[in-house]
């Protein structure tokens, strides 16, 4: 298990141009929902690192339980569809033309609250690793029936990205690292 503190991760996430992906635009699906993400491209410009994704949510789908990025800003935009945006605890209707700006380490869920496919446009600042943790994700069952080991092993090795909302990091931490580490000894860790 990693003893390397948290700050030293989100220094050395930063930095980081690893993903999994390849050549862009490039597509990962998650059968169990029928939700997909496009990740259209990923570059550095005057204000830094960024990677530009289309998230597609079929109506009623959620994008899976509230989390948030320590170090990375998102700024969404409705392309189709009617989105449900909750942003620390308050709900937002977002319609086509429409944006919201959630800054690092405010918790964050959407959910297609329309009868219309759900298209929306996200800019992730810097974008770290994310793109290999929803991967990651995403192969772990994340959005239907996940093998929970398998999503905690990804949440503790992508903790400099993404986290979960509403368990506080002092007593999800330990947790994650447990289940991790079980995930390993079990051979369900997506990332070994």
């Amino acid at each position: 298990m990693d003893s390397r503190s948290d700050d030293h991760l989100l220094a050395e996430s930063s930095h980081s141009p690893r993903t999994d992906a390849g050549a862009y635009p490039n597509t990962i699906e998650d059968p169990s929902t029928g939700a997909s993400i496009t990740f259209l491209e990923r570059g550095i410009d005057e204000q830094g690192a960024y990677v530009v994704m289309d998230g597609v949510l079929p109506p009623g789908t959620d994008s899976g339980p509230a989390r948030f990025h320590p170090q990375s800003e998102v700024r969404s935009e409705v392309i189709a569809g009617q989105a449900e945006v909750t942003t620390r605890g308050e709900p937002h209707v977002l319609l086509p033309g429409e944006s919201l700006t959630i800054a690092p380490g405010e918790p964050h869920s959407i959910r297609n609250g329309g009868v219309d496919t759900l298209v929306v446009r996200t800019m992730l600042r810097p974008p770290g690793e994310f793109e290999a943790a929803i991967r990651a994700l995403y192969e772990a069952g994340a959005g239907g029936k996940p093998d929970v080991f398998a999503v905690a092993a990804v949440l503790s090795h992508h903790r400099s990205d993404v986290r979960l909302a509403g368990v506080p990091w002092l007593v999800q931490r330990p947790l994650l690292r447990l289940l991790a580490g079980i995930a390993t000894m079990l051979g369900r860790n997506p990332l070994r």
